[in-house]
Order: C-alpha cells, then sequence, then structure tokens
C-alpha cells in the first residue's frame, strides 16, 4: 500500500510542480494529512540530507505527514552509472544502522529497501541514456505496530496455552 502510495504522490508532485512554475514549494491539508510539494536543489527535507549521493542533484520532493504516518520522497538526477550509485546507497546506508533487506538488480534498474526500528526506507535507481534517476523514499507508520513481545519467564501454562516441550 505504501509504495502505491508513493508512486502517485510521485505523479501528483510532478503535475502540481509543472503546473506551478513560478513557485518552488507547495503544501496542503487533504484527509488530516499535510503534503509538501517542492522542487529544485532546496527541495530535499533535513532529515533525508544525510541520505543525498553526492554526486547527484535534487530535482524535487514530495512528504507528507499526519499524527500516525510520515512519508518523505526524493528525486535524484546524476551523470553517475547505476552501478556506482547503488554501492553507493547500500555502503551508505549499512553505516548509518538501516537493515538491508532486499537488493533487486535487472538492466539499469536496481532497487535496494531497508528498515530501521520503525522507519522503511526504498531506493530505485534507473539509467536511461546516460542518465541516472534515483528515487528515494523514508516512511514511518504508527499503524500496525506490534507490542513488543512479553519475556517466554511470564509464560504460565493453563488450559488455553498448554506447556510445550
Amino acid at each position: 500500500m505504501a509504495h502505491s502510495y508513493s508512486k502517485l504522490a510521485l505523479i501528483a508532485a510532478v503535475a502540481l510542480l509543472s503546473a506551478c512554475s513560478n513557485q518552488k514549494e507547495v503544501s496542503y491539508k487533504s484527509g488530516g494529512m499535510t503534503q509538501t510539494f517542492a522542487e529544485g536543489k532546496d527541495s530535499v527535507p533535513k532529515d533525508l540530507s544525510n541520505l543525498i549521493f553526492d554526486k547527484a542533484t535534487p530535482t524535487g520532493s514530495v512528504s507528507g505527514q499526519d499524527s500516525k504516518e510520515e512519508s518523505k520522497f526524493v528525486m535524484l538526477s546524476t551523470s553517475a552509472p547505476t552501478e556506482e550509485v547503488s554501492q553507493w546507497y547500500q555502503d551508505t546506508l549499512k553505516k548509518q544502522g538501516w537493515e538491508i533487506e532486499n537488493i533487486q538488480e535487472q538492466e539499469k534498474v536496481v532497487s535496494i529497501a531497508g528498515k530501521k526500528k520503525d522507519m522503511d526506507v526504498n531506493v530505485m535507481i534507473t539509467e536511461d541514456d546516460g542518465k541516472t534517476t534515483i528515487s528515494l523514499s523514508e516512511s514511518k507508520s504508527g499503524e500496525g505496530q506490534q507490542p513488543e513481545e512479553q519475556p517466554d519467564e511470564n509464560y504460565t501454562p493453563d488450559k488455553v496455552t498448554p506447556p510445550t516441550d
């Protein structure tokens, strides 16, 4: 669901920013969530600045937040090859404490997914005609979080939960 939301948000961001040629940032509230669309070099949310590939130029961002959820998306452009960008993100994410859960590589496309506590990160790297586009997203959801399990020593067998070997 979050992945579909990111695609829709990205499409909406491009459409809104294209229509607002003089403005660099547009914000609005919808369904209790504040959405912000920005373009250009200054569009990177501060808490994502440490995940910006050093040879890339930011082209735009989308942020959304309410009391339970928070999502940030940044689009970057670089002339560096996909392999270099992918390796940089894998190294950087690991150094910053992210657990890389999945890496998918295809010709000229790499997808990296990671997790840290209640945060998810996704990096999509695509190369086309000598230009590499980086789509970076970070999200936090307050919904569906499971409470920490109680230690086994608090377990007491009874009729409903009999002892196990």
